[in-house]
């Protein structure tokens, strides 16, 4: 990777108050309280902040933190937890009536106008895994005919600013998935912490007026020797990222096969022991896209919402006659991992788990994603040999 410009520390702050004169922007920010890290929009953090030093932990409660992954995904800012599709009216035919009529708000026949009086967002920090995740989501919300205009309206003109990962978290395996802790292919600008600041490595010619109307945050004598720098960060961070793939000698595209054959294998029951059905590990995970759909009315009106599902939840697949085709913990179980693993790379050439590790560091009962597979692949290598 070569350096392309480069964003002193002391400029970061600068350079967000900037540009949050025309963008919203959402950055990681550690609450040093629970020193848990989430995103958060900036005129949030100024609030939290204004007055107070930011040298001086003890005044301020919070901090930017662009060097730890963040303990949700982005997901939630375009595909809200919950979220109103549209308002609705009964109306009653007083001639005919044994007929009912069901008016929907004006707002739903143009969804995705609805943002065109809002500013664009700057996303800035945001890590490999997890724009990995969210260009799987634009696969699922955004491909084909019938988008989801919601999504959309939220999604739209966002820009990406992403950060490489130096150290990675205790549960992270992103490269056993086919990810890199420095892979900015999505990401319209990339970046890498250095000592001093940070290195530009990536930036795409849609995005490059950044870099050109924020000059004066940006320093172009490059002639410090970044370029070894950067390189040593690389190989650092990639050694101890440790593929578990390695040591079974298996390839990733090795499993939807070992998937399909022992589908109805005993192992799932027993890897699947400690398993409390729970769902946190669906809630985390920055590419679940599961969702229930309700109405709630009093009177003649109403809304029509969505909310996360869960399809480890035991109601996920219970039917109305009472059967729940997964009613066991195992075979909800299985069905994640299938997902994640088998359903959509038929799908699209790509798994659905970007080794985020969040599930690996959420779960009450210690459920290891990748000892899982692991184990699956350990006792079914013969299936590639076929």
């Amino acid at each position: 990777m070569k350096l392309k410009s480069f964003l002193k520390k002391q400029n970061l702050i600068p350079f967000c108050e900037k540009l949050s004169e025309k963008f919203e922007i959402y950055l990681p920010v550690k609450d040093i309280s629970n020193n848990i890290s989430d995103f958060m929009e900036w005129k949030e953090y100024v609030r939290l902040t204004e007055g107070k030093s930011e040298k001086n932990s003890s005044e301020s409660q919070v901090e930017i933190n662009l060097t730890e992954r963040t303990k949700k995904s982005i997901k939630s800012l375009f595909f809200p937890p919950v979220e109103k599709l549209f308002d609705f009216a009964i109306k009653k035919n007083l001639q005919h009536p044994e007929t009912t009529d069901l008016e929907l708000a004006d707002s739903v026949k143009n969804i995705a106008s609805q943002s065109t009086g809002e500013r664009k967002k700057i996303i800035l920090g945001i890590k490999p895994c997890d724009m990995s995740a969210v260009k799987r989501l634009d696969r699922i919300f955004l491909n084909g005919d019938k988008t989801d205009a919601h999504y959309m309206s939220r999604r739209k003109d966002t820009i990406f600013i992403s950060i490489g990962c130096n150290t990675s978290s205790q549960g992270c395996f992103c490269t056993s998935v086919g990810g890199n802790p420095f892979d900015f292919s999505d990401s319209d600008i990339g970046m890498i912490e250095v000592s001093d600041g940070y290195a530009i490595v990536k930036v795409d010619d849609k995005s490059a007026w950044i870099l050109e109307e924020y000059s004066q945050f940006f320093n172009e004598d490059l002639t410090n020797n970044y370029d070894d720098k950067i390189k040593q960060i690389i190989v650092s961070a990639e050694e101890n990222l440790k593929n578990f793939l390695k040591k079974e000698n298996i390839e990733v595209n090795d499993i939807p096969a070992v998937m399909d054959e022992y589908f109805k294998s005993e192992i799932w029951e027993k890897i699947t022991a400690k398993c409390i059905s729970c769902a946190a590990c669906t809630y985390v995970c920055p590419t679940c896209t599961c969702f229930s759909i309700s109405d709630e009315s009093k009177e003649l009106s109403g809304e029509r919402y969505r909310c996360w599902d869960f399809c480890m939840n035991y109601y996920y697949n219970l039917e109305a006659s009472g059967h729940n085709p997964r009613a066991e913990i195992y075979q909800r179980y299985r069905n994640k991992i299938n997902c994640k693993f088998n359903y959509n790379y038929k799908r699209s050439s790509s798994f659905y788990c970007v080794g985020c590790g969040r599930c690996v560091d959420v779960c009450p009962a210690g459920m290891d994603i990748r000892e899982i597979i692991s184990i699956i692949l350990k006792n079914n290598k013969n299936i590639l040999k076929k």
